[in-house]
């Protein structure tokens, strides 16, 4: 645990987290939405590492991290490092937080010792505890400790002495609980048989620590009469020091005990009598807290009280840890089954089989390194019988890439739809993928038209693998390659350029994503462009020279060099090759349409590809 203390809050004033005061606990905290950041804004106009607050000695200073939307302070935009002072508007997109130095008596938020969250984030689950607290400071106000391992169920002799109903009622709890399966049902069980159990508590909670964060959580809560004005506050001292302990705790008369004057979050509480103990799970880690209280100093626990509680929460301790397991597998069960909706939605939006081109074969595959995935294409359909194929790939993995995905499938097929120069398509997809605000995503991307009237392709690449062009004779060349943009979502004012290109009897185009090239080995070696190209200048026989059977034989060879290792990314591969020439009774429409092309709109000359040379293999 850092030892850095310092007196520097931010206090959110608006949004989810309104309310919610944080201390500035080290001396540089990270603003963002990524769950790694000291201080999580999930919003989705917020970036991933948005902005940073830093202390050296008595200066505080904020500066954005290159964020997407920037960060304010007091309305003007922050450029540098900017030193805040006392009562500072920090804003961040729609959050908008406050700077202070002065720790106030009390907090218009919900506190946990000296942070706070808003009453709306607590029922949500927000995080409560976290290790910033000086674990001397909670020495102070601990009257009695016991230690869970050595508490058991007292016998029956015992029970005679020890009131016996209060013990049986402490076994009952345990049996009922222990027949319950979610948390849902067992925690405000528990609750309620600890308000039978302990007539003077006033307010009840159990805290669980979340499994990712390695953070505790506020999961239940129970409040006995007419809840209080303003909002709840949790010591923050009390229950680290129990989590740091793994003891049950018992502080009693902390409002006005003077041994107490040192540990601000329990005089804040005004609590008579507080008890707490751990959870302690069968393989010894903390499952969490529970925390009663009283404030009605005549009502105070006494050390066979929290000897009790302690036993109640020895015996529920597993009950939590089954029902943690079973929420844990009923959540994995509905992911399953999302995942299996979202792979059918995927499918959805990729072609249900190549498209017909009178005198052109059309072969493709598409398979996921996982149940969804971030590759995509299609077959656009366009004015004049040209035909768009389209692969793209966005960067990532699993869900949000799917999202991603379907998201620029869509903008693709409206801006190719609008906008006849391809070129200015692509431009336009770009545009609009760097205002959806993905943030660091960026996705490569190739548009190849198709008109098969002209045999005559048009290219236009953005960071994607350039297409290999085999012809007649065997000759395989790289296209658009020294034409290639950046991948989309990079620069959202950058021009993208067209190549045209020439398509003959007997050539077969190749489009595919990195899944392909990039295929490991056993050995961690990728598959390559180098080995794709000996593939595709090899020769081969009649049967395979046509597209479909030059792309089985090179997901065959990808194969072979993987020899069954896990594909850590999704494969697409499409190959278009020209088989023979049009039924001679088409001949003369296509020419006079083509013709018509020309005469509005010329087109250059054609342009090979660069030839593929040593460098790649």
């Amino acid at each position: 645990m850092s030892d850095f203390l310092s007196h520097y809050y931010l206090e959110f004033r608006t949004g989810a987290r309104a309310g919610e005061r944080i201390r500035i606990a080290k001396k540089r905290m990270v603003i963002g939405r990524h769950p790694a950041c000291d201080i999580v804004v999930d919003a989705s106009a917020v970036s991933r590492q948005h902005a940073a607050v830093s202390v050296d000695g008595d200066t505080v200073c904020v500066e954005d991290l290159r964020s997407r939307n920037g960060t304010t302070v007091n309305g003007r935009l922050v450029t540098g490092r900017q030193q805040l002072t006392e009562g500072d508007e920090v804003l961040i997109c729609d959050q908008r937080m406050l700077f202070s130095s002065q720790r106030p008596a009390r907090s218009s938020g919900v506190a946990v010792g000296e942070d706070t969250v808003s009453p709306e984030g607590v029922l949500r689950g927000h995080v409560l505890v976290d290790d910033i607290i000086d674990s001397e400071r909670g020495d102070s106000v601990i009257l009695s400790q016991v230690d869970i391992a050595g508490v058991r169920p007292k016998g029956d002799e015992e029970m005679e002495v020890h009131v016996p109903a209060k013990l049986q009622a402490a076994r009952d709890i345990g049996r009922a609980i222990g027949a319950l399966l979610s948390l849902d049902e067992v925690l405000p069980r528990l609750l309620d048989s600890l308000f039978v159990l302990f007539p003077k508590v006033e307010r009840g909670f159990v805290l669980l620590a979340d499994s990712k964060s390695r953070r505790f959580v506020l999961r239940a809560r129970k409040m006995n009469g007419v809840p209080e004005s303003g909002p709840l506050r949790l010591s923050l001292s009390l229950i680290n020091k129990v989590v740091q302990s793994r003891r049950a705790i018992l502080s009693a008369d902390a409002g006005a005990d003077s041994r107490f004057n040192a540990s601000d979050s329990v005089v804040d509480c005004q609590i008579r009598s507080v008890m707490l103990v751990p959870f302690i799970g069968s393989g010894g880690s903390v499952l969490g807290v529970i925390h009663i209280d009283s404030r009605d100093a005549g009502g105070a626990f006494c050390q066979n009280d929290l000897e009790l509680l302690a036993g109640v929460a020895g015996q529920v301790a597993q009950a939590i840890e089954q029902a943690l397991a079973y929420d844990d597998r009923i959540g994995q069960e509905q992911l399953k089954r999302d995942l299996e909706l979202a792979h059918r939605v995927q499918q959805g939006l990729l072609p249900a089989k190549p498209p017909e081109i009178v005198g052109y074969e059309v072969f493709d595959f598409y398979e996921p390194a996982h149940q969804i995935g971030g590759d995509f294409f299609a077959y656009v359909p366009l004015p004049n019988r040209r035909l768009a194929v389209v692969l793209a790939d966005v960067s990532g993995k699993g869900v949000s890439a799917a999202l991603v995905m379907a998201a620029l499938s869509a903008d693709v097929r409206y801006c190719l739809a609008s906008e006849p120069d391809v070129a200015g398509a692509v431009s336009r997809i770009n545009e609009s993928f760097c205002r959806s605000g993905w943030d660091d995503r960026f996705a490569t991307l190739i548009v190849a038209v198709l008109d098969p009237a002209l045999h005559r392709i048009t290219v236009v690449t953005a960071g994607h693998p350039p297409v290999f062009m085999r012809d007649a004779a065997g000759h395989v060349e790289a296209i658009g390659a020294d034409e290639a943009g950046l991948p989309l979502g990079v620069d959202p004012e950058y021009q993208y350029t067209s190549l045209d290109v020439d398509v003959p009897l007997g050539t077969l185009l190749v489009f595919y994503t990195d899944g392909i090239s990039e295929a490991m080995d056993h050995e961690n070696h990728p598959y390559g462009l180098a080995r794709l190209l000996g593939v595709l200048a090899d020769p081969v026989n009649a049967t395979e020279k046509t597209a479909q059977g030059i792309g089985r034989r090179i997901l065959g060879d990808v194969e072979r060099h993987a020899a069954g290792q896990n594909r850590s990314d999704d494969m697409c591969l499409v190959c278009v090759g020209r088989v023979a020439e049009q039924p001679a009774t088409a001949q003369p429409a296509q020419k006079s349409a083509a013709a018509e092309r020309s005469s509005v709109a010329p087109k250059p000359s054609a342009v090979r590809g660069k030839r593929v040379v040593d460098s790649m293999k």
